[in-house]
């Protein structure tokens, strides 16, 4: 019995030491292949280095864009779609944002995903659309330029073949930085490259106020990056505190909170960042009370910046030159960089000998000699980071971001309107920027600069007169009352332009001031008697000054049946400052819209209100639950909920949530989301495989729900689906054939890897075979993410195992800490067979070798009878299959696919190799030390390896809980991924 034991255990040990082994080198040539070699291999190493770190603009501070980045969305109306999402639906994408929206970093974020995602059917590279100004280099020559300069061998042909082939997806950022003389061209072939490439999809960056349809028909789809909204704040935030710096999240929410002003201007991701920066560590103190104005918080960082070594009390890097000197030179060299002559000059760049020009030309007036210039230039941009280099050998400076080089500019120009009209004439787009900054940092009346703008401009002066006035520092009332007049009249203006209006009033009601407040009064009376389409208009310009007075307002006008639809959309785009007209509507009315508009908003605050619905009528109550199912992914959601209050209930899943949690509410709150998800059907499921409640309700999740938390919706669409499974299996006819029906692991790694119409065809058919499931499980498991839909369908994919059901238990089980794997003694018993196996092998190829060649191993005893006739045949065929199995398992593993013939072969070389294997070894092994003493070590090793694979097993059935592994996905950068997305 130990002989043949033997033979049977180390015949499949070595099976599958040889098939990990060698799985294991095709598994990393495979990857190889899969990155596209080493052309590929050095970009994606470059693009890591170069788009992983995002400067901040100042201080030496670069963020990991990976840990602090929160995905933007698009805007279509008042409505919000994810950016990615939005993407994926055209090839050809005109993207437009306001000033500091995030367009650059959204295009780094997009060639990160793509390092995450190692797929080479479309590898991204970023052209940067102002070095046009100063080249007439074609697109081609860019993108070869930017594989060159990430040292990538045979850069043209590389370009030429992957433009050919349509696999390089081509980001052109930054269209409102090509100069005026430029720009017809530059657009003429941005659309001649994208007919003649089709195949390669292509974005391109613009400014909202400089894009008007100049690309159409060939960019056929225009996406507007939405500002953050009140959820994407508060996680940007938090993503900061755990990434850069110590940052009270509470605190500087709190601060936006009570001052509405700051809160509207925050919503800029670039501004934002400002907040995080100014207000982490110790420099909260120092800085002092946040500004309520965009020129005041770059006013304030700047000043900060220059000065921050005093304030900050570091006495050992005190700086040796006063602060307002250093600003008037970084003024003029705005200014020199923002009016140089585009045909000949990038504006976003100036030479290091420029610099210095500009220096030495202000020392006599700050009364110091030239041996000043290079320590002045190191003091700005080592100690300030305001300016920074450019190159490595410093022959060219730029500033971080083209918004602050247009605030630097309008301080320089504080004084001179009537240059500032010349240049803003010459080139409106350029500087249309720097007009907004000007009027709100002069010192001068701006009646003069803003009238002239307004009468002489067309539409797009006089909106850019209009929105000067929400930070305007002095300007006539009557020019005011009759710009604001004429825009009001024109509420009713669709497209770009129409939202434009729209924003800008709502930035001028936001001022809590007397002209603030007057247009705010004017915006109510409008939507209360205008026509429809005015009436529409004016709530959202309401909705966008972001006051609790507008919320109020509009939820007089979401009672009144003529206007409710408008007040409706309104109140939805607020944020957090609707939650109380939300929450009035959702519990008293028990209005779907408002549980659904508390569900996108997606705070703490909001959740809690979604909480309590949680315990009224059935319908408004599932609405809630598939809401929080979504928001409890979010950890401040999380914690809120802690500390709700909820009532006792009996119709609550209480397994469903960890014991190991310490507050009851939130475990109440889980088990009761659980509950309504599935109406209580698995309240009736003892752990077994009937008993169940006969009617499961059908999916009726709102439609913003996109993922669900797995916590919630893994044990209860995976107990679903094991109850109501069939006892049969669903393998495809090309999979089934094989060693592979014994691997769960298999199956599981088939599943996961179906992508697209392939991997929705098939898990029609596996549904098809189990058409008894309900479809509240199957909508379910869709909802949560990938790796874990896979885990619980490709339970359906085989028999099912009446011997090893999921249980609430086994639920139970897995959100408990995990016994230690048993590393030790498992590579103990591991490199102890091998040691076996191999010390088994050398007897048996020295037999054959002593059998075949005596002459050459004189010192191994000859075999002696009965054995002593089979050695020549035995040695023989031993030697012979021994090669051929080795050669047969590497080719099979060369093969795509699963060959029927050369698993036959392989068997009928194990039948031969594994008896003389054993034979020649034992025998040789008995010659030696007599059978007596081989057996007992035969029984002896047996026994140790069968009671430590057994222990070893016992240990690993627990690790290899299925709830645990649906547990233990890493979600990566998804893992807080928007749950839910708004559709037109």
């Amino acid at each position: 019995m130990a002989i043949f034991f033997l033979a049977a255990f180390f015949s499949e040990l070595m099976k599958g030491f040889a098939s990990r082994s060698i799985d294991a080198i095709f598994r990393r040539k495979d990857m190889v292949r899969r990155v596209g070699g080493r052309q590929l291999r050095r970009y994606r190493q470059r693009a890591e280095q170069w788009h992983a770190k995002h400067p901040l603009g100042f201080d030496t501070v670069n963020i990991d864009v990976r840990r602090v980045y929160v995905p933007l969305q698009s805007a279509i109306g008042t409505e919000r779609v994810d950016m990615s999402e939005t993407l994926r639906n055209s090839s050809r994408v005109v993207v437009l944002g306001e000033p500091g929206a995030g367009k650059s970093l959204f295009l780094k974020t997009e060639i990160l995903r793509w390092l995450e995602a190692r797929d080479d059917s479309h590898v991204p590279v970023i052209i940067s659309l102002h070095k046009c100004n100063v080249s007439s280099e074609s697109f081609r020559d860019f993108i070869v330029a930017e594989f060159n300069q990430a040292n990538v061998s045979g850069a043209a042909s590389l370009t030429d073949k992957m433009l050919s082939s349509g696999r390089l997806r081509v980001f052109f950022d930054g269209l409102d930085e090509v100069g005026r003389d430029d720009r017809e061209r530059v657009e003429r072939e941005l659309r001649e490259f994208s007919r003649t490439h089709a195949e390669c999809p292509m974005i391109v960056t613009c400014r909202t106020a400089v894009y008007d349809g100049q690309l159409s028909p060939d960019f056929d789809f225009v996406a507007r990056i939405a500002e953050f909204d009140d959820a994407s704040m508060r996680r940007f935030l938090g993503n900061w505190n755990k990434a850069e710096d110590a940052l009270n999240v509470n605190r500087v929410i709190a601060s936006l909170r009570s001052n509405r002003e700051l809160m509207r201007i925050a919503r800029r991701p670039l501004l934002l960042t400002i907040i995080a920066y100014l207000q982490s560590g110790d420099r909260a103190e120092a800085f002092g009370p946040l500004p309520n104005s965009r020129a005041g918080f770059y006013r304030a960082a700047i000043a900060h910046l220059l000065d921050r070594d005093r304030q900050l009390g570091r006495s050992s890097a005190i700086s040796n030159y006063h602060g307002n000197r250093k600003l008037l030179i970084l003024q003029r060299i705005a200014l020199a960089m923002h009016e140089a002559p585009m045909e000949r000059e990038d504006r976003l760049a100036i030479s290091g000998e420029n610099v210095e020009a500009i220096i030495r030309s202000l020392l006599p007036d700050f009364d110091l000699e030239n041996d000043h210039v290079l320590p002045l230039m190191d003091e700005i941009v080592d100690r300030s980071q305001l300016l920074r280099p450019l190159d490595t050998l410093r022959s060219q400076y730029g500033f971080a971001h083209l918004t602050l080089q247009e605030f630097l500019t309008a301080q320089a120009l504080h004084e001179s309107p009537s240059y500032l009209i010349e240049r803003y004439r010459s080139d409106p787009n350029a500087w249309r920027e720097v007009v907004k900054f000007w009027c709100a940092v002069a010192s001068v009346d701006c009646t003069s600069l803003i009238s002239s703008i307004y009468r002489d401009g067309g539409l797009d002066g006089k909106l850019l007169a209009l929105e000067s006035l929400s930070d305007v520092t002095s300007v006539d009332s009557g020019l005011v009352d009759e710009i604001i007049n004429y825009f009001l009249a024109h509420l009713d203006l669709g497209g770009l332009e129409g939202d434009a209006i729209v924003n800008a009033l709502g930035a001028l009601a936001a001022n809590n001031t007397p002209r603030g407040n007057e247009t705010l009064e004017l915006l109510r009376q409008i939507a209360w008697v205008a026509p429809p389409e005015r009436q529409a208009a004016a709530m959202i310009a309401m909705a966008a000054s972001d006051r609790q007075e507008a919320a109020s307002y509009l939820g007089e006008l979401e009672e009144d049946n003529e206007r409710r639809a408008g007040a409706r959309t309104a109140l939805r785009s607020m944020g957090e400052i609707a939650i109380p007209q939300l929450a009035l509507s959702a519990q008293r009315r028990q209005e779907i819209w408002a549980i659904d508009a508390l569900g996108r908003i997606g705070t703490p605050a909001a959740a809690t209100e979604l909480t309590s619905l949680l315990w009224t009528g059935l319908h408004t109550a599932r609405r809630a639950a598939w809401l929080l199912a979504s928001l409890v992914r979010v950890p401040d959601v999380e914690e809120a909920l802690r500390e709700c209050a909820t009532p006792e209930s009996s119709e609550v899943y209480e397994w469903l949530w960890s014991s190991a949690e310490e507050s009851k509410s939130l475990r109440l709150i889980a088990g009761r989301i659980g509950f309504l998800l599935d109406d209580g059907h698995l309240r009736g499921c003892a752990d077994h495989l009937d008993g169940c409640a006969p009617s499961p309700p059908i999916p009726d999740e709102p439609i913003e729900v996109r993922m669900i938390d797995r916590r919630i919706g893994a044990p209860i669409a995976a107990l679903g689906i094991e109850r109501h499974r069939y006892n049969q299996d669903a393998i495809p006819r090309n999979i089934r054939q094989g060693r592979v029906l014994l691997d769960p692991q298999y199956i599981y790694n088939w599943v996961n890897s179906l992508n697209g119409q392939v991997r929705r065809d098939q898990f029609a058919e596996i549904f098809h075979k189990h058409r008894h499931l309900p479809n509240i499980y199957r909508h379910l498991s869709q909802l949560l993410p990938r790796e874990v839909e896979s885990l619980i369908l490709s339970r359906l994919v085989v028999t099912k195992d009446v011997g090893s059901p999921l249980t609430k238990d086994l639920w139970r089980a897995a959100c408990t800490d995990p016994p230690q794997p048993p590393v030790v003694l498992k590579r103990a018993l591991k490199w102890t067979a091998i040691g076996i196996l191999i010390a088994l092998y050398v007897l048996a190829v020295m037999r054959a070798l002593a059998t075949e060649l005596p002459d050459l191993l004189w010192w191994i005893p000859a075999m002696g009878n009965p054995w002593a006739d089979m050695a020549g045949t035995a040695s023989i065929i031993f030697l012979i299959s021994s090669v051929l199995l080795f050669w047969l398992t590497l080719y099979d593993r060369r093969l795509d696919y699963w060959s029927e013939s050369v698993e036959i072969l392989i068997a009928f070389t194990r039948l031969f190799f594994v008896p003389c294997y054993l034979f020649l070894s034992l025998e040789l092994a008995v010659a030696w030390l007599g059978w007596k003493v081989v057996l007992i070590v035969m029984v002896a090793i047996a026994a140790a390896l069968v009671v430590g694979y057994w222990d070893v097993n016992r240990r690993m059935r627990d690790l290899a809980n299925p709830f645990r592994s649906m547990l233990s996905v890493d979600l990566g950068t998804d893992s807080l991924a928007p749950g839910w997305s708004t559709r037109a």
